[in-house]
């Protein structure tokens, strides 16, 4: 993934500062350049206010003046640490999720805090990173550092049989390389619930070992492309949701295909994402 642009929602807060320092990196990486976004939200306290005519008291100027100054020294504390990229300050109005969804359109990459406070506004009203992984148009990366996470975290990666899954898996791979991290490629498949129904001579170690194959030869070509990348593959029976968040709490990052089916038939955002979301403290990545 080269050249284009990487999107990063910014509120000041410790997350979207990690964030952007994500951000930065991957676009010395790849040449990218970078959105810097911050979102204003149409006051909403005054409920009967859309009724009332009169003079509008949006946007306040002198605020937005703060919010620039706020954003231009952010860009410059970046571009110190990560010199070379071209960063560009957008300041939108309305829905975060809404904004950051149209500003995806068109980028590699779209990154955020995994949670905000807003310095002189509410960044995160509601579930914004559940939001954008769900409908942004890119991929999108929800930045967290776990405490306590020991040197030489793996990268994670939850892989399935579905057509995003190779997306999933190029990713996994080029940022493993990028950053010198081992590589854990995890599949979860689920035995018939009850072995009186259906399958009572079911042979879970035949299975496995069978999905644990093809997981193996899912990911060989881009082992080869990436060969300095430390693999483990690895075939666990359990719901993907137990699984994947289970493996997480070892992982600096967490990838996943924006959908899947088979192994991870509930892999769609409100499921499987949407719980790793909101139940890792890793970085997680949705990728499309």
């Amino acid at each position: 993934m080269t050249g284009t642009k990487i999107v990063v929602g910014y509120d000041g807060s410790q997350d979207a500062r990690r964030a952007l320092r994500w951000g930065f990196r991957e676009a010395v990486r790849t040449g990218a350049e970078v959105d810097m976004v911050y979102v204003w939200r149409w006051p909403d306290y005054l409920p009967a206010a859309s009724m009332i005519p009169g003079t509008p008291v949006w946007p306040d100027l002198n605020a937005e003046k703060e919010l620039e100054t706020m954003l231009a020294e952010a860009v410059a504390r970046a571009q110190a640490e990560y010199p070379g990229v071209v960063a560009h300050t957008i300041i939108g109005h309305g829905s975060p999720a809404s904004v950051l969804r149209d500003l995806s359109a068109g980028a590699s990459l779209l990154v955020v805090g995994g949670r905000g406070h807003g310095l002189l506004g509410d960044f995160w009203l509601g579930s914004v990173p559940g939001a954008l992984a769900a409908h942004a148009l890119c991929s999108v990366v929800v930045v967290r550092e776990p405490a306590g996470q020991a040197p030489g975290a793996p990268i994670l990666l939850g892989l399935d049989d579905s057509a995003h899954a190779d997306r999933a898996a190029e990713f996994a791979f080029e940022h493993a390389a990028a950053w010198g991290a081992p590589l854990r490629v995890v599949r979860a498949w689920m035995p018939p619930p009850d072995p009186w129904i259906g399958a009572p001579d079911i042979d879970r170690e035949e299975i496995s070992t069978a999905e644990l194959v093809a997981v193996r030869e899912q990911v060989a070509e881009w082992h080869r492309k990436y060969s300095t990348v430390d693999l483990q593959v690895e075939a666990i029976v359990g719901h993907p949701y137990r699984v994947i968040a289970e493996a997480a709490t070892q992982a600096r990052t967490v990838v996943l295909g924006a959908r899947g089916e088979g192994g991870f038939s509930l892999l769609r955002l409100g499921s499987v994402s949407r719980y790793v979301l909101h139940h890792v403290s890793a970085t997680v990545a949705v990728v499309r």
